[in-house]
């Protein structure tokens, strides 16, 4: 039902929508300076042509000659987004820098009847007033005869039209005799009008004319003369406004007004044509008309009452058609909607009938399911009790075999550390006994965390409370850390903000120390040296606040929620630990009653954060004696100080890959007899060395934080300066599985954890020697690598190994490169192997590696193969050939040609004829 209710709402919006998607209208918002017959007459031609287009609609507003209320109606239209704003300015210096704000915000502006002080407009409509005021000027001069005198009552002082008709009435009037006695604003309203001439007329009694820049000034003025019985004088004015104009001069109040265009249907035509992208006049000046009079009133006045009634019945007629094409959408809608419904209703009947069959047909099978789920049920219960039980077994086991792995480590260790300080040791000796002294102190610790562990699982891990201390305590803690964070360079800072004297607590002091060297053990392993590890005690609330804070790697958000369950490790690819203890600090904090919590984010460290209640179980605080002595901190935390490397020219040179420090410096040990030995403790660092140094052999470890051993093999293999060396593959894991990705990776051998040193010997020492029989067949350098190809297929029953790819294309540059620059007895080293792409010194290595001659021999071997067959094959001379081959001197080829082949050139080629 609730499907079907939402499809209902959809499909009713959706017609909806697409009833109103084609109804899209422009606004087009018009600002009219003032409100007079003549505006009114304009504003009822807009509302008459905005009727024919469907596409659009007007508002108007009316300033009342108040600039500022203008400049507030513009901004309204910007405001509310209307597409297109038509504005009669009210005084164009108010109005000049509003309308160019708003044109440069894109917005279209049409100015009509006045005008601004630039040209930001995108279309002006307006009548020309100059002539306007010229056929004024002309009328009456006509009606006066010769000499006329007149008064002029003029708009508001900055309005363009008023400036343009009185320039244009004073230059035809002056011109034909007449003269104009004075001029007074009458700011285009009756009242102002009316003052105005009562004091001109005072001050001026002869004068012939007044003339008034609208109807309504014209008006004030003829009842100001008629009641100073000065009705001879003429009166003119403009707009011819039916019903103030036009019916004034027909009731004999003016004797003339000059009809001023209203056009409030271009005014729309212009703004829809702007909008729509259509063909507009950006300038359209409408001429003056001729003047309306006694002659002509009564028919204009006739003509605007027949315009008035079709209006109005146009109106009517629009209003008719919006109600009928409301009614016909309504009705479309009523009726799709009606069919939707019908749809849906059938649908949903046959979805009830459907429902109903398919309810009956699968309640049988539910039944059965059920049935089943209840015996899967039993016996997965069954098969829980049972997994329980084999877990608990194997922990059992587990804790049984820890217990006897103490005796035997427990007689390991104790050897172990004596012979690690033992005199007579030689170096390399007493540096694999501390790396052993070191691991079996390690494993020891760990016994011991899981045994506890064990306990504590099974309810048997009790506490030995004590009152202590605990500000000294923790400061005695500290200084077992003190000798390795100075050999790390490390800042180790004790923070206390608890009350001073005595901080007396009562805990379980030998599980509180090993709490403490836990968090600040870890904090050491994960910070790198330089960093800072801050210890820091306080009082809250009736508890004991214990902090650890460190500045190293952090931990990220996945694993903060998981690093206190069992055996979890933050460090999935290379695990720095065994994943309890963290566990069983937080077993031994609960044991106590507290709480503990973490704070971290990555590559800006941690805070570990542990809350013991300060309880007491006597007045008197004992001494505690530290059971982690400063000897157990560096066993642990410290680094093998790396052997001084001496290089020998004349043993290969191999490079170990390994984070573990200790594994690096046991193999630099077992190899650096026959070996020269370089270290990298990653990946990319391996990479690095390996591109540097161009070694003879390389031994990766597998498992590595970051770049693993697989990516680092492949990526070893597919660069040109390293792509022949050897690399055997250290490995924890002995799945088939991870020996095939490491052999498709490039790996050319395998070698499993924990290794026995002979075995590592020999395998590093075939490998050496299988490179050794690859170098033999590049030994013959004239051959192609096409030969050296079918050389090698040719071997591969000899050897294990064959030549890659890489090296075949890396040689075959090699040899095109030389060919090229054959002839150039000045051509080195340097610029070949500027050419290869590689330094001198990895392409030193590269050719020394893959023929067993060095660049200056084989290039020297290249030509004088060269030259043998020109000397057999070609009847040039000795000097030419030795020249084309390189040779500066012919002296010099000579010279090499015998110590290489036994004999001269002239010699060889007298064996051929």
């Amino acid at each position: 039902m609730k499907i079907l209710y939402k499809i209902l709402l959809t499909t009713l919006a959706l017609l909806t929508l697409s009833a109103c998607a084609d109804n899209k209208k422009y606004r087009i918002g018009v600002s009219q300076c003032s409100q007079d017959d003549w505006r009114k007459k304009m504003n009822d031609e807009i509302q008459r042509e905005i009727m024919l287009h469907e596409d659009a609609t007007v508002e108007i507003r009316s300033a009342d000659d108040n600039s500022a209320k203008q400049i507030a109606d513009l901004h309204y239209f910007v405001d509310n987004d209307f597409d297109i704003i038509i504005v009669s300015p009210n005084e164009a210096a108010a109005l000049t820098p509003v309308i160019d704000d708003i044109y440069r915000k894109g917005i279209p502006v049409v100015v009509f009847d006045r005008n601004i002080n630039s040209d930001s407009y995108t279309a002006r409509i307006g009548v020309n007033d100059y002539d306007l005021g010229r056929s004024a000027a002309h009328y009456a001069i006509n009606i006066l005869g010769k000499s006329p005198t007149a008064i002029e009552i003029f708009g508001l002082p900055g309005s363009t039209p008023a400036e343009d008709r009185h320039v244009g009435f004073e230059e035809k009037f002056r011109a034909n005799g007449g003269e104009i006695l004075g001029s007074a604003p009458g700011n285009w309203n009756q009242d102002t009008a009316e003052h105005v001439a009562d004091s001109m007329l005072r001050l001026h009694p002869d004068v012939d004319l007044i003339f008034a820049h609208n109807d309504r000034m014209a008006i004030g003025a003829s009842e100001v003369a008629k009641r100073l019985g000065r009705d001879s004088i003429r009166i003119i004015g403009i707009d011819a406004a039916p019903l103030i104009g036009i019916q004034a001069v027909a009731d004999g109040v003016i004797d003339a007004t000059f009809l001023y265009p209203t056009e409030g249907y271009r005014l729309i035509q212009t703004a829809l044509a702007i909008l729509k992208g259509e063909h507009y006049d950006r300038e359209t000046v409408i001429p003056a008309s001729s003047a309306v009079d006694s002659t002509n009133s009564d028919i204009l006045l006739l003509q605007n009452e027949t315009l008035e009634a079709e209006t109005d019945k146009m109106t009517l007629l629009k209003r008719q058609i919006d109600d009928y094409w409301d009614q016909h959408s309504s009705q479309t809608i009523l009726f799709y909607a009606c069919i939707v419904i019908l749809v849906l209703l059938c649908g949903f009947i046959f979805l009830l009938l459907r429902t109903f069959w398919t309810h009956r047909r699968h309640q049988s099978t539910l039944l059965m399911q059920n049935r089943l789920l209840e015996e899967e049920r039993d016996k997965q219960k069954e098969l829980n009790a049972r997994l329980e039980e084999a877990t608990q077994s194997k922990l059992a086991f587990f804790t049984n075999v820890s217990h006897d792995l103490r005796t035997p480590l427990t007689l390991i260790a104790e050897p172990v550390e004596q012979l690690s300080s033992a005199s007579n040791l030689t170096e390399q000796q007493h540096k694999m006994m501390k790396i052993a002294d070191k691991n079996v102190k390690i494993l020891y610790r760990l016994i011991n965390q899981i045994l506890d562990f064990r306990k504590y699982e099974n309810g048997k891990l009790e506490l030995h409370l004590t009152e202590i201390d605990i500000r000294k305590s923790v400061e005695d803690w500290m200084e077992s850390f003190r000798q390795i964070a100075r050999k790390r360079d490390m800042r180790l800072t004790f923070e206390d903000s608890a009350p001073s004297g005595p901080l007396a607590i009562a805990v379980d002091a030998e599980k509180l120390e090993r709490i403490f060297f836990n968090l600040v053990s870890n904090a050491f392993k994960y910070t790198r040296d330089n960093g800072t590890i801050t210890v820091s005690l306080s009082e809250k609330n009736g508890n004991v606040v214990l902090k650890v804070a460190d500045t190293g790697e952090g931990i990220s958000e996945r694993d903060l929620d998981r690093i206190f369950d069992r055996f979890y490790q933050v460090d999935r690819v290379k695990p720095r630990g065994s994943g309890i203890g963290l566990s069983l600090v937080k077993a031994f904090v609960e044991l106590h009653g507290g709480e503990i919590s973490v704070e971290s984010e990555i590559n800006k460290g941690s805070v570990f954060i542990v809350t013991l209640p300060m309880r007491h179980v006597s007045s008197t605080v004992e001494s505690v004696e530290k059971s982690i002595e400063s000897s157990d901190v560096v066993a642990e935390l410290d680094t093998i100080e790396d052997a001084e490397v001496k290089f020998e020219d004349d043993k290969p040179l191999l490079l170990v890959i390994d984070d573990n420090r200790d594994i690096r410096e046991m193999i630099r040990e077992l190899m650096q007899k026959d070996y020269n030995v370089i270290t990298a403790s990653n990946g990319a660092e391996g990479i690095r060395r390996a591109t540097k140094y161009v070694p003879d052999l390389i031994i990766c470890d597998v498992m590595m934080p970051g770049m693993d051993g697989m990516e680092c093999c492949r990526r070893l293999k597919g660069e040109v300066s390293t792509s022949h060396i050897p690399v055997l593959m250290l490995t924890a894991c002995s799945l088939d599985e991870q020996r095939a990705e490491g052999y498709d990776s490039g790996a050319d051998g395998y070698l499993s954890k924990p290794f026995s040193s002979q075995v590592l010997r020999s395998r590093c020492t075939s490998l050496i020697n299988n490179r050794r029989l690859i170098k033999e067949l590049w030994t013959n350098p004239a051959e192609s690598v096409h030969t050296v190809n079918k050389v090698v297929s040719e071997e591969k029953k000899k050897i294990s190994v064959t030549s890659s790819e890489v090296d075949n294309a890396f040689y075959s540059r090699f040899l095109e490169i030389f060919n090229e620059e054959m002839g150039n007895a000045d051509l080195s080293v340097d610029s070949v192997a500027a050419k290869m792409g590689l330094e001198r010194t990895q392409f030193y290595r590269k050719i020394k590696s893959l023929t067993n001659y060095s660049p200056v021999e084989l290039m020297r071997r290249l030509r004088l193969k060269k030259a043998r067959q020109l000397i057999t094959g070609t009847e040039k001379n000795i000097s030419e050939i030795g020249y084309e081959v390189g040779f500066s001197t012919p002296a010099y080829f000579t010279k090499c040609y015998r110590e290489s082949y036994g004999e001269t050139p002239s010699e060889t080629r007298s064996k051929m004829q």
